[in-house]
């Protein structure tokens, strides 16, 4: 999402980022006001219609609105101000108001339920090897387990009884926060931060703590006023490394942008990054996300003969920053400028704004919004073996900066065709480039080339006043037959054979088609096809927001190259998932209110997820068990503001 630096194929896939995705804001002076427009964010149970999300820039001949007279007689605190003192008896003396700054905020609440069974699919590590990833991650801590005194009900004959559970259930929160201070129509600053980030209910107890001993960190027993972790009685707030691997606030975004009438638009910072269906890169502003893309970007857009122009300079990656722990507030500064990743991108592309493209659809004319962005990155090279990020001065050597000699060439396509109660979306991305050093801390040329290719479709046809909702989702990640398995456990997957080619696609993490096989057990569509047919219908959809509806959907995944799974065939599973969903009508945009969701998920893993047969490159001692499906249960609470 993710989101390392060009360190091939999967990383040359989530770094690229183009045009920046924007939280929901107030519309720009001189646009369409967009109170009934969704602001970026998925329905429950539904599509998000993500358009590459440009802010639109005001008409190129509209003067700056002039500022109103006050007519109030507020102090000074109301931000109006009296006017210059007369040069003359004959002038006459007039009020000037300046422009209020205001702060809005945008963002949800949720809470988030999770039944996880069998996610392991019932794989046993093969020969040679004690792990079997990415499988093994999902299997219980106690399975399988003899704890002292057994794991039988209390009172048991035997305690040698083995823990036999096959599901993991948990919940979590997080509390985003996105406001945005406007000093004017012109000027704004946007942040967006979170506070309990997926933070694990109960995972903070006041009877865990860690400490630090000789670079090591180790659980106390337990800590004053808790006898026994049985008794904890209130949770603590997480704290990095001493109750959690997080603090309790996390700071993700912050950037300004500055619109002039006559030019455009000015942005820099740290801004969510967004384009076409998410395929590359994905602002993830969804209530059910996880993953976004956020970059450093200095950013300029202009709008000429109806098409938005974008050029951007990115700072992905750069490289050693030098900082003084002993001293805080120095200023860190980066100390070699050949080991930066280097990224720019150029964009042009055509999108309607909501208030014509509302009047053209009500017409019953089409709408054709689309465009294209490139991305370009390089690296000379890398400083990824400096053991000590925080180090004063490092000796620097050539085991600590080696040539990498990387260059990505990305361009990225995307269409999207609204007629009536149809949507046909599609987005297609191609990376070419190459690698002439893989290695961390040493020099071996051996030249990786970079080929891969993605692209996703998605067709809607809503009937009987949108209610009734008729989809079909179709997606192809190009695979690499000499990599096993579709998920990257270790960096960079190795390669098999002479073919030096790295050819696996990897989808944005954000961009989900599924409950369990691609969202969680390999956590991103790689090396695959889908097609995901569904249906829904909502029993209440009313202008005000209010949503109550059901979805179901089918999908069917295969390997794009079956030599590169498991089980050396193309089939992976098919896999059932339902939605009952429900929004409220509270709030003053569409999207605000409460949310409620329920999901059920069933998978039944295929050949592909499997094993060789007997003479393979690898076999299961013992003989290869049956695979077992997978289930899901999910329950989404949530506020959206």
């Amino acid at each position: 999402m993710r989101p390392a630096l060009l360190s091939v194929g999967c990383c040359l896939l989530l770094m690229p980022v183009s045009l920046g995705a924007q939280p929901p804001q107030p519309p720009l002076e001189g646009s369409p006001e967009e109170e009934d427009e969704p602001r970026g964010e998925e329905e429950p149970g539904g599509d998000a219609l993500r358009p590459p999300d440009i802010a639109p820039l005001p008409p190129m001949d509209e003067p700056p609105a002039a500022a109103a007279p006050s007519t109030s007689g507020e102090a000074a605190s109301s931000a109006v101000a009296p006017a210059a003192t007369p040069v003359s008896s004959g002038d006459v003396l007039s009020e000037w108001a300046a422009p209020a700054t205001t702060l809005t905020l945008h963002g949800y609440f949720r809470v988030r339920g999770e039944l996880w069974d069998t996610f392991h699919l019932g794989r046993v590590p093969v020969t040679g090897s004690m792990v079997d990833p990415p499988f093994d991650r999902y299997r219980p801590a106690s399975a399988g387990l003899v704890p002292a005194g057994g794991c039988g009900e209390e009172g048991a004959a035997d305690s040698t009884t083995a823990c036999d559970s096959e599901s993991i259930a948990f919940s979590n929160m997080r509390l985003r926060l996105a406001p945005t201070l406007a000093l004017s129509d012109d000027v704004r600053v946007h942040l967006q931060l979170d506070v309990f980030d997926n933070l694990v209910l109960g995972s903070t107890p006041d009877g865990t703590v860690v400490t630090e001993s000789g670079g090591r960190f180790e659980r106390v027993p337990r800590t004053p006023r808790v006898p026994l972790d049985s008794f904890s009685s209130t949770s603590t707030p997480p704290s990095a490394y001493r109750t959690s691997l997080s603090d309790a606030i996390a700071v993700r975004r912050a950037w300004a942008e500055v619109t002039n009438r006559g030019l455009g638009q000015l942005r820099f910072g740290r801004m969510p990054s967004h384009w076409g269906l998410g395929l590359l890169a994905n602002g993830g502003e969804g209530i059910d996300q996880d993953y976004q893309s956020d970059v450093d970007r200095i950013m300029a857009i202009t709008r000429i003969a109806g098409f938005y122009v974008v050029a951007a300079w990115d700072f992905p990656n750069e490289g050693f920053v030098q900082q003084n722990r002993l001293d805080p507030l120095a200023l860190g500064f980066d100390v070699a400028d050949e080991d930066d990743v280097d990224q720019y991108v150029f964009a042009v592309a055509r999108r309607m704004d909501p208030e014509t493209q509302r009047e053209t659809l009500q017409l019953g004319r089409p709408v054709l919004n689309g465009g294209i962005y490139l991305v370009y990155r390089s690296q000379l090279l890398s400083s990824q073996a400096i053991a000590d990020p925080f180090a004063e001065r490092p000796p620097f050597d050539a085991m600590t900066i080696v040539r990498r000699d990387a260059e990505a060439f990305i361009p990225d396509v995307w269409m999207q065709l609204l007629w009536r109660g149809l949507r046909v979306e599609l987005e297609a991305a191609l990376v070419v480039g190459g690698i002439e050093n893989v290695e961390v801390a040493s020099y071996e040329r051996s030249r990786y080339r970079v080929f891969q290719l993605g692209a996703a479709l998605e067709t809607e046809y809503r009937l009987f006043d949108d209610k009734l909702g008729l989809h079909l989702h179709a997606g192809f990640a190009s695979g690499d037959e000499d990599v096993e398995g579709l998920t990257v456990t270790a960096g960079l997957p190795p390669q098999l054979t002479d073919d030096r080619t790295i050819s696996t696609f990897r989808f944005h993490p954000a961009y989900r088609i599924d409950l369990i096989l691609w969202r969680h057990v390999m956590q991103q569509v790689a090396g695959a096809y889908y097609v995901r047919p569904g249906i829904s219908y909502d029993f209440i959809r009313n202008a005000f927001g209010q949503l109550l509806g059901m979805r179901a959907d089918l999908v069917w995944s295969r390997a794009s190259t079956p030599v590169q799974t498991w089980g050396n065939a193309a089939d992976l599973g098919v896999e059932l998932d339902a939605t009952l969903y429900y929004r409220s009508e509270d709030g003053p945009d569409l999207l605000d209110g409460f949310y409620g969701q329920v999901q059920y998920g069933v998978l039944f893993p295929l050949q592909g997820l499997g094993y060789l047969e007997e003479g393979g490159r690898s076999v299961v001692v013992g003989g290869a068990p049956e695979l077992k499906n997978a289930q899901i249960l999910r329950l989404l609470l949530g506020v959206q503001y």
